[in-house]
């Protein structure tokens, strides 16, 4: 099968740049709670792109590589293919327990316990004609304090897929069964399951805090950013404000920025968006606020841009009392007066990793299910879907910032 590839990195060397698109072997099932995914399509996340930009934040994560190449990728919807023993128990609960049993799913049922389900002969067969897939693709480990209490989003022992493990820009893909979230294949169109691990870290950081009658600031205008604004809309938000940046260096100049993310983010439910690539910029978005929220500042702020010059905005901007929750990914250190800027403003500031597990998948699919798919879909989300193969226009088009998400499809 054809796999994106990126070489392990070494200690002490330079890691190159890019990746390489080669031919491997399919992986097949080594343990019974395992399932075989046939990749439909899947993303490409700003992690991926750092990955290929052969970041150093990432290197040292990707240092305790087993293999000497890794394949990528940790967004993606797919299809049954095969299915381990242990696996179709699970499988069987999945579908006996699943949220809107239409006519075909009550009749393969039809009153059967769980475990007679696991035995039928069609369980593959069905699951593969009347369902699509995605996973949970941080893969913990169940039996640490946090995974015991709920928190698995951060197990102190997460393998990622995608980056510690074999991942989806593949023709296949094996993973754990208890991973695997089931579609119906008329409830959410691929295309966009394909990066519902995306909008999951948006809808965790929606979640960290109440939404309706809020104002908000959010910092970046990649796909978090606009996937969280357009579920604080959908969630009743009041005022939304956006930001991002302009690059003539790599392309984007304002006004391009003006008529790609910020007309996108409109259409999402922003109400203001601001170009912070200039002292103007930055005037504007305080004199804004100060106008639009009676000099009170924003009640919610979300961080998505990884980039510390976004910090001092959210401090600025933050209201007495607010919250601050932090998704991006900064590189280095950044100095705060903490005395200042959260002790004397009361602000709670919380961390955002990943996507609650299953909370947060289960909140996607009510939302998307309730308008929110057709809101991507108008606002032209996904901005392109490219074969696998042409995985390096796909990257160049998000690098430039002519794309904000691209879809591969084997």
């Amino acid at each position: 099968m054809q796999a994106i590839t990126k070489i392990k990195p070494k200690e002490n060397a330079g890691w190159p740049q890019g990746f390489v698109l080669i031919d491997k072997p399919e992986p097949q099932i080594h343990h019974g709670n395992q399932v075989k995914l046939k990749i439909l399509a899947a993303g490409i996340c700003g992690t991926d792109v750092g990955i290929y930009l052969s970041k150093d934040s990432l290197k040292t994560t990707m240092l305790k590589l087993e293999n000497d190449r890794l394949t990528l990728g940790h967004e993606f919807c797919g299809q049954i293919a095969e299915i381990g023993d242990q696996a179709k128990m699970h499988l069987a609960k999945l579908l006996f327990n699943y949220p809107h049993k239409n006519q075909i799913l009550a009749e393969f049922i039809n009153h059967r316990s769980i475990e007679t389900l696991s035995q039928d002969n069609r369980l593959t067969d069905f699951l593969r004609e009347n369902f699509v897939v995605s996973a949970e693709m941080h893969v913990t480990c169940g039996e640490c304090y946090q995974c015991r209490l709920g928190d698995r989003h951060v197990c102190s022992r997460t393998i990622i897929k995608g980056i510690h493990q074999d991942g989806a820009f593949a023709e296949y893909m094996v993973v754990r069964a208890e991973d695997l979230i089931l579609f119906a294949k008329d409830e959410i169109p691929v295309k966009i399951i394909a990066f519902m691990d995306a909008i999951g870290n948006a809808t965790h950081t929606v979640q960290s805090a109440p939404v309706a009658g809020q104002n908000i600031l959010i910092l970046g205008c990649g796909i978090q950013g606009l996937a969280a604004c357009a579920i604080a809309r959908q969630l009743g938000a009041k005022k939304i404000f956006i930001t991002d940046i302009s690059h003539e260096q790599n392309g984007l100049s304002p006004e391009q920025l003006r008529q790609t993310k910020f007309r996108q983010a409109q259409s999402l439910g922003a109400d203001f968006c601001f170009d912070m690539a200039t002292a103007t910029g930055k005037k504007l978005l305080y004199d804004t606020i100060r106008q639009e929220t009676a000099n009170v500042g924003v009640d919610l702020v979300y961080e998505m841009s990884g980039d510390y010059s976004a910090y001092t905005d959210a401090f600025q901007a933050s209201r007495m009392g607010g919250t601050i929750s932090l998704l991006g990914l900064p590189a280095g250190t950044l100095a705060v007066d903490f005395s200042k800027e959260v002790v004397f403003k009361g602000l709670k500031i919380q961390g955002i990793i990943g996507r609650r597990v299953f909370e947060s998948w289960e909140m996607m699919r009510s939302l998307l299910a309730s308008g929110l798919t057709q809101t991507f879909l108008n606002s032209g989300l996904p901005s392109l879907i490219l074969p696998l193969a042409q995985y390096q226009q796909g990257l160049d088009a998000l690098i430039k910032g002519a794309a904000v998400k691209v879809v591969l499809k084997p």
